[in-house]
């Protein structure tokens, strides 16, 4: 059974989605995956280090059992390059760059071109 995908539905319901996950999921690991959002224009994500990481993230989680990936969309580029974007300040979040790929429970992360290194990317889920 591959993960339990929780999407964000926006930037500020993040602690909420977060909150929820946790108290309903205690017996499983929680990772929170920020990326950037699709541009309409195109159809895909604005950053190329998501649009590569986001097949193979995707692949992996769809074979692990007993997790849970909150999906959380960074915004648009505009959004995201804004300095004073939530997710670069907040006291829990504070991610810096996407995407990025957060074991909630250990606050580990894989960040940008690692997140699409299918090794990398493996031996994180196996040591979260």
């Amino acid at each position: 059974m591959p993960a339990t995908i929780v999407k964000v539905p926006t930037i500020d319901s993040l602690h909420e989605v977060i909150t929820k996950a946790v108290e309903e999921n205690k017996d499983k690991d929680i990772y929170i995956y920020y990326y950037a959002s699709v541009d309409p224009d195109t159809g895909k994500s604005w950053c190329p280090d998501c649009v590569k990481a986001g097949p193979v993230v995707a692949g992996r989680f769809s074979k692990l059992d007993n997790v849970v990936l909150i999906d959380a969309p960074v915004g648009d580029r505009p959004t995201w390059k804004d300095m004073s974007h939530p997710y670069r300040h907040d006291k829990v979040i504070k991610i810096s760059a996407v995407p990025t790929l957060v074991h909630w429970n250990t606050k580990s992360q894989l960040v940008e071109n690692d997140c699409e290194d299918v090794n990398k990317l493996d031996r994180f889920l196996q040591r979260s």
